[in-house]
């Protein structure tokens, strides 16, 4: 069946600045209350595990990314107080639930700046954000893409990790099903299934490093590891008639119209030969579509059967069948695409 779009944001398509910065964890030490606000403090196994110079790169983009989400959750929590309370899913507040998730986020950090520090690596300083955020509707909409962002990046650290240091996949694991339970609060919240897909989908860690810079002031990060600075940075990918930040379109089209937001960062000859637009979601290879260059405007079609949320990327190849060749291929995007169920 052809994709139902959620009311919920395509919002890596619009800015606004929100309020006065609010203070983020930058070290182990947690306040004394977010433990019974997160319900659970830092695991307490003793001793901190040896990981391998690769897990350390892994886990500086990990901290990166997960500063972003603290902040944007502890931000929206202040806000709370400015658009109201009232409003609650199956009888609790939805306050008092990004209360918890803002809590566990910093738990998150904390627990990934510990292992960092414990293996003689510096934690990665928090930039400065900025969200389009206006409302509880628009916040909460926006908390579905940056939650399932995060469940894809973490995937993609957990398959690392695997090579090279199995014995931390289980504590990446334990993460993830409490990341998709924050996502399930915010599709209730949107009357949309909280389970819309069999499986979740992975993306990778530069993929996930791309998407966060739409919300990061630039200039603001300092002494970022060589690692994350090395990493390749894409032109934004834009759907051309969505540019409101908090909805998208209720009809199920079958052709989208697509932008590249930087043209000068693509490649000289890029549009030389065949474009595509290739499409991820779940556990599949990636799927493409042709792509037609009407000016600067890309046509193409969405691709069938997918559900949750999916990513969309400008590529010159179609025969990429995982993330990482994709990655490697890719021309822009990659833009979070949120489907019906």
């Amino acid at each position: 069946m052809a994709p139902l779009f959620l009311p919920v944001a395509l919002s890596f398509l619009a800015r606004s600045v929100l309020a006065s910065p609010v203070a983020i964890v930058t070290g182990t030490a947690l306040p004394p209350n977010i433990a019974q606000q997160a319900g659970g403090g830092l695991p307490n196994q003793p001793g901190t595990p040896k990981i391998s110079a690769n897990a350390i790169n892994s886990f500086h983009l990990a901290n990166f990314l997960e500063n972003l989400e603290s902040y944007f959750f502890q931000e929206g929590l202040m806000n709370y107080t400015r658009w109201g309370t009232g409003e609650q899913v199956n009888g609790v507040s939805n306050m008092a639930v990004v209360s918890r998730i803002a809590a566990q986020e910093e738990v998150h950090v904390a627990s990934i700046v510990g292992l960092l520090e414990g293996n003689g690596a510096p934690a990665v300083a928090p930039c400065q954000y900025d969200f389009p955020i206006t409302d509880e509707t628009s916040f909460l909409a926006l908390a579905s893409i940056i939650t399932n962002v995060g469940i894809g990046a973490l995937q993609d650290l957990a398959d690392g990790l695997s090579t090279t240091d199995p014995g931390l996949e289980a504590t990446v694991a334990s993460i993830l099903p409490v990341e998709s339970r924050h996502d399930a609060f915010f599709r209730l919240f949107a009357q949309e299934v909280p389970n819309p897909t069999a499986f979740e989908t992975r993306i990778s860690g530069i993929w996930a490093f791309n998407l966060a810079l739409d919300f990061i002031i630039p200039g603001s990060c300092q002494g970022l590891p060589s690692f994350i600075t090395s990493l390749p940075i894409f032109p934004d990918l834009g759907i051309i008639g969505y540019g409101g930040p908090s909805f998208a379109t209720p009809n199920s089209p079958g052709k989208l119209i697509f932008q590249v937001g930087q043209p000068n960062m693509l490649p000289q000859g890029w549009n030389s030969g065949p474009l595509y637009m290739a499409w991820v979601n779940q556990d599949n290879v990636p799927a493409y579509t042709p792509v037609t260059v009407q000016g600067n405007e890309l046509h193409a079609d969405v691709q069938p059967g997918m559900f949750g949320v999916a990513y969309a990327a400008l590529t010159n190849q179609n025969t990429a069948t995982n993330i990482n060749d994709l990655t490697k291929a890719t021309l822009a995007g990659p833009l979070p695409v949120p489907l019906g169920s």
